[in-house]
């Protein structure tokens, strides 16, 4: 099913561009690539949907369970950093081919872990593989697909399907057979993109010994990484405990806590997908800072008030909030590739990466404090406390994108 749809969206994406397709490679590796990102995202937000059965099926404290998504987020980040590094000596295709056939093994230990040690310590090395995707997978589109913003949003809204589906696809298993098997399909999953990407991917090998005069370290792209670094921490507060968050909002729903936490965060995240969309749209026709500015500021007043609604109100203004949160996403990802070249990337993608995943995963373990000793509300401020301070340098972006056209 998801394969169908990116073919769809690729398909009509070709029909609007004529001249998109000028790398004899490029469909299959928007689809291989696409499809890894569902299934990372997917596979990252099983913790969080069922992190009240882990509390009770391995018997320990909401707390602990925080810090171990937190560890877990910032390994996902972390190790991203280093494939970032490695990416020019080894190529996309061998990195990919580790993450897939890593993540395989990673979920069929997990499958099988009796305790709370065994399982955190698969679920981190599972998002340590994982980590390899994001800078390999976006250093490859970015050379060798045309009309990058387009390109990077199609590829986005894969991993926004990922997220949306991640929740619901784990509560749904949880409740009709064992939480177990949401990881049992992801591992099958990891296993044919594996084959698919042995297979199917051309293996290419770039010479970059010649030094590119633009340094990496620019004061624009270490301005974005800053503002990259405080969403990425607003939003692992926030994401992580969304779940619980709408399971005690809306406790008055005939369903399973479980159920409703799950379907209303996946319907959250849905909204992200028409947001990737925008993100790819407006990222090819209008100033990217200036955009990342507003998007910037409409989450303030939005993680303001959810926490004070009720019923069909609060679920509108979450809607919203997915919606508004991953136009960020094809945006940002744009603004890297104009800020470097192409020898650059895999460090680039990956430092961006570990700033917005790896030190953001401590929003997840603040939230779990606030959650913990005080209440679901003060996570939501707490975010919107980090997005106010994103609009300064939001602010100095902009500013340098003025004065440099």
């Amino acid at each position: 099913m998801i394969l169908e749809i990116l073919k769809g969206k690729l398909q009509e994406l070709k029909k609007k561009d004529k001249n998109l397709i000028i790398f004899k490679d490029q469909k299959i590796v928007l689809l291989l690539t696409s499809v890894s990102h569902f299934t990372v995202h997917a596979s990252i937000l099983f913790f969080p949907t069922l992190i009240y059965l882990y509390v009770e099926e391995f018997d320990v404290d909401i707390k602990f369970l925080g810090f171990i998504y937190m560890i877990s987020n910032f390994v996902f980040g972390f190790g991203s950093l280093f494939t970032g590094y490695i990416e020019n000596r080894y190529g996309e295709k061998k990195l990919l081919l580790l993450f897939q056939i890593g993540s395989f093994f990673s979920c069929f230990f997990i499958i099988f872990s009796q305790n709370i040690i065994s399982f955190a310590f698969f679920h981190i090395l599972l998002c340590g593989f994982m980590s390899i995707y994001h800078p390999a997978g976006l250093t490859l589109i970015s050379r060798r697909t045309s009309s990058l913003s387009k390109s990077m949003s199609y590829h986005g809204i894969a991993g926004s399907l990922g997220l949306a589906f991640g929740p619901i696809l784990s509560s749904i298993l949880t409740t009709f057979i064992n939480w177990r098997y949401a990881y049992f399909l992801v591992m099958i999953i990891f296993l044919i993109l594996f084959i698919a990407t042995y297979f199917l991917l051309e293996l290419k090998f770039y010479n970059y010994k010649i030094k590119s005069k633009r340094k990496l370290f620019n004061k624009k792209l270490i301005i974005f990484y800053l503002i990259n670094c405080l969403a990425g921490i607003a939003f692992s507060s926030f994401l992580t405990y969304m779940p619980i968050f709408f399971s005690i909002k809306l406790i008055n729903i005939n369903l399973m806590p479980i159920l409703i936490g799950g379907f209303f965060t996946t319907l959250v995240l849905l909204a992200g997908i028409p947001g990737q969309i925008v993100g790819g749209i407006i990222g090819e026709k209008y100033n990217k800072s200036l955009i990342i500015m507003i998007l910037c500021l409409l989450h303030i007043p939005l993680l303001i008030i959810i926490p004070l609604l009720k019923g069909y109100v609060l679920i509108f203004f979450t809607l919203l909030l997915g919606f508004i949160n991953f136009i960020f996403q094809p945006i940002g990802n744009s603004i890297i590739a104009d800020y470097t070249v192409s020898s650059q990337r895999g460090i680039a993608y990956g430092l961006s990466f570990f700033l917005g995943f790896g030190i953001g995963s401590f929003g997840s373990g603040i939230g779990g404090i606030l959650l913990s000793n005080w209440n679901i509300s003060l996570v939501f401020y707490f975010a919107a406390l980090v997005m106010i301070l994103s609009i300064i340098p939001s602010l100095f972006l902009l500013k340098f994108d003025k004065k440099n056209n």
